[in-house]
């Protein structure tokens, strides 16, 4: 199980509650996506789809090794996502998909992970809001940036209010 996984794990009995009790749209998924199930649409990122091979937008719908968390609190542009990725994968990323997600940072990052911190465009799909890697906060930054989008910010692993730091992957 890696960091994302997780992080959704541990957030998740929070996040049923406020969906039941506050906002139905409320939602925490953590997903494995392929590089194909990623495209660019109108200049931004998209996953979920109705015309490519089906309706897709539920984690059981994906089966590749590219760890993602889809956070939604709104209808309509209300979510954001973090995306992380290994060389390997980076390397497999169509090169529309990889030039509208990395840009030129593309090279900086030839050997480590990178975290895409996106967030939802008001059209469709996601654009990257930040990119982190592990010399500018790894995946502490990732997750906290979860956590401040949905409003649970007692969850920031740079505060400490929870064991959750204990429970990640060293």
């Amino acid at each position: 199980m890696n960091n994302l996984e997780i992080y959704v794990n541990h957030a998740q009995p929070v996040v049923k509650t406020i969906k039941k009790h506050h906002n139905e749209f409320y939602t925490l998924w953590y997903f494995n996506l392929s590089p194909e199930d990623l495209f660019v649409k109108d200049a931004s990122v998209e996953f979920m789809t109705q015309d490519r091979g089906g309706l897709r937008f539920l984690p059981k719908h994906f089966s590749g090794n590219i760890p993602m968390v889809y956070a939604q609190w709104d209808e309509v542009s209300g979510a954001s996502m973090v995306l992380e990725l290994s060389p390997e994968n980076r390397k497999l990323l169509s090169p529309e998909v990889a030039n509208t997600i990395l840009g030129e940072q593309y090279k900086l990052w030839e050997d480590g992970v990178v975290y895409l911190l996106m967030d939802a465009c008001r059209d469709s799909g996601f654009t990257v809001t930040e990119q982190i890697d592990p010399t500018n906060g790894g995946v502490g930054n990732a997750l906290d940036f979860l956590s401040r989008r949905l409003g649970i910010n007692y969850l920031n692993i740079h505060e400490a209010r929870t064991d959750l730091e204990w429970k990640l992957q060293q």
